[in-house]
């Protein structure tokens, strides 16, 4: 922020009359001059407010506000020995350190300036608050919606002119018609990020040094989380649905901060991992469009146990930033992965891990749908015996490609039809990756061929309509008919997956349905 004005006035001997000297401001004789009246620095707090000088000149002058966060009024005066009142308003800061900005008044040989600082806001970045007793919805709210009012009938249960895909229904991703290529890292939701809510402790009770947060669930999970000194507040996310959760922030010195209990509703866990929010290419980086297998249930009335197996997108590549930033890999510890499993072919696989401490495999696969399931039998095969053994060692998995769309649609829905999901069940949790931003639901190099990015990925289309019929076929050669047998058929016959594997796995991934 400039302090000072600086201007070199050059004096030319003229002769003048009187009425010059008469007239200040008038007269070629004059030294222009702006003076302020009142402070020329300025301290705002962090919710906004206004303040006001006086602008006293020879000569005509402007304002102009430093930064677009203040506005300034009047924007103009003439000379005049009368003082004007200049008033400035800030609006509330959203950043959490101070900002700073000036607001020049100057016109022909002067100038001034007045200097403000707007205190950091102590919340910002809060997300909506939590309380001790509250029950709050873990789900993305778009999510929730189409997951709570749609409902799909399995494949052979309808001919191709009935089946239908209901997703473009919903706002939260690419239509085709709302959402350009203009404004889509602006004006849509991320709805592949669920619900956030923020603890918060008093100013009084703050002391020096680091925090910590401790939460549990009901289910066993627990986690611990450092919380950055002088904060107010920490945000939560990633939470279970149904699920009943106690949580405690403590100083450095041991003394509670805050601590309660919240109860959860929803009907799918998401996760979201923090990213560079500058990512190139897609609206923030992260560990996007990935989700937990649990909560679903199986036809034999069982429900797939949570934080076992995930899925998603890309968590590191090969080019910077990296889609994890350092506290996005806390996070995913946070969480308890223990392994990843990359299905990315030769041009992006990595091999080695995210996050460093997991277990990890990359077969390296070029393509998902039903060749991956044939010309890459063994790698399916691959695939499969590391996410059984992954949960056999206590180790949640993570899975994906790169857009967490196709290669991993795939071992997804190999994955939910063994385990005995319906299928029509599946289809809608497949179709889930139209929440997700470029670069996931649908490619950023779509831009140089689609005028309009439309997203692809439903029931109807590509990987899916490319596995289920392969599945239900197989399904047709079995005893029962069910696409879980015809899943089962493909991993014995064709991948050649052991039958203890295939047990062990829903063994270790089902639990009797809740009453």
């Amino acid at each position: 922020m400039r302090k000072h004005f600086l201007a070199l006035l050059m004096v030319v001997p003229v002769l003048v009359c009187c009425k010059g000297k008469d007239n200040p401001g008038q007269g070629t004789d004059v030294e222009p001059f702006i003076t302020i009246g009142g402070e020329t620095e300025y301290t705002i707090n962090c919710e906004g407010g206004s303040a006001s000088f006086t602008v006293t000149a020879n000569i005509d002058w402007v304002a102009e506000p430093g930064d677009s966060w203040i506005t300034v009024s009047p924007l103009s005066g003439t000379a005049s020995e009368t003082p004007v009142t200049v008033t400035f308003t800030c609006e509330e800061t959203p950043k959490l350190k101070n900002r700073s900005t000036d607001i020049k008044i100057s016109g022909p040989g002067a100038g001034k300036y007045v200097d403000i600082v707007q205190l950091g806001n102590p919340m910002a970045g809060a997300a909506t608050e939590l309380k001790s007793g509250d029950k709050v919805l873990a789900t993305n709210p778009l999510v929730e919606k189409f997951l709570t009012e749609v409902t799909y009938k399995d494949w052979p249960e309808e001919d191709a002119s009935s089946r239908k895909t209901k997703i473009f229904d919903y706002y939260g991703g690419f239509d085709g018609v709302n959402l350009t290529w203009d404004n889509w890292g602006k004006d849509w939701p991320d709805g592949d990020i669920p619900s956030q809510y923020s603890i918060r402790w008093k100013q009084e009770d703050m002391e020096s040094g680091i925090m910590k947060l401790h939460l549990e669930d009901k289910l066993g999970w627990k986690g611990d989380q450092d919380i950055e000194a002088g904060s107010l507040y920490v945000n939560i996310k990633n939470l279970v649905p149904n699920d009943e959760y106690t949580y405690k922030v403590t100083a450095a010195s041991g003394k509670v901060l805050a601590s309660g209990n919240f109860t959860t509703t929803g009907h799918l866990h998401q996760v979201y991992f923090l990213g560079d929010p500058q990512k190139p290419n897609v609206k923030g980086g992260g560990g996007r469009n990935a989700r937990d297998f649990g909560g679903w249930t199986t036809l034999d009335g069982k429900t797939i146990k949570y934080r076992k197996v995930y899925r998603g997108g890309r968590l590191n590549e090969k080019w910077s930033p990296y889609p994890l930033n350092a506290t996005g890999e806390k996070e995913v510890l946070f969480e308890g992965l223990g392994a990843e499993l990359d299905l990315r072919g030769n041009d992006d696989v990595m091999f080695e891990p995210a996050v460093a401490g997991l277990d990890h495999c990359a077969p390296v696969i070029e393509q998902g749908g039903v060749t991956m399931l044939k010309n890459d039998a063994a790698k399916t095969k691959q695939c499969f015996e590391f996410v059984v053994n992954s949960v056999r060692n206590n180790k949640p998995v993570y899975f994906h490609c790169s857009l967490g769309r196709d290669r991993t649609g795939t071992l997804f829905i190999l994955l939910m039809g063994v385990l005995g999901v319906r299928e029509g069940d599946i289809a809608k949790e497949y179709e889930l990756t139209y929440f997700a931003p470029v670069g996931y639901s649908v490619s950023s190099s779509d831009k140089k061929t689609n005028t309009i990015p439309t997203f692809h990925n439903t029931r109807l289309a590509w990987v899916y309509s490319d596995v289920t019929p392969y599945f239900w076929e197989l399904a047709q050669q079995t005893t029962g008919k069910t696409f879980k047998e015809g899943v089962e058929k493909y991993l014995l016959e064709v991948a050649g997956v052991s039958q203890k594997d295939i047990d062990d796995f829903r063994a270790l991934m089902l639990e009797d349905m809740a009453e």
